[in-house]
């Protein structure tokens, strides 16, 4: 049995062709594997709610970003730190 970092499992995981039970598994910061739902993993495990959406490695494209202007407040760089450690 591989270790790996974390090991979101979902009910309803949204993939290219299909939504459904899958667990994502990651290592280093980075989705390494999609797999069944029921897998064996050693690593932390976070069983998310049935009811949840996960949507593996999406990008909100419509963002508001205070760059260019108010910089001194928010730039592109804070914003997206900010969003990353937020889990966006």
């Amino acid at each position: 049995m591989s270790v790996f970092d974390l090991i979101i499992r979902g009910r309803q995981v949204v993939l290219t062709d299909v939504v459904g039970p899958c667990s994502i598994v990651i290592r280093d910061g980075r989705i390494v594997a999609v797999r069944d739902y029921e897998a064996n993993f050693e690593g932390e495990v976070i069983d998310v709610d049935p009811g949840s959406v996960i949507m593996p490695g999406l990008v909100d494209t419509h963002v508001h970003v205070n760059s260019p202007g108010r910089t001194e407040w928010e730039g592109f760089p804070s914003a997206t730190r900010a969003a990353a450690a937020g889990g966006v």
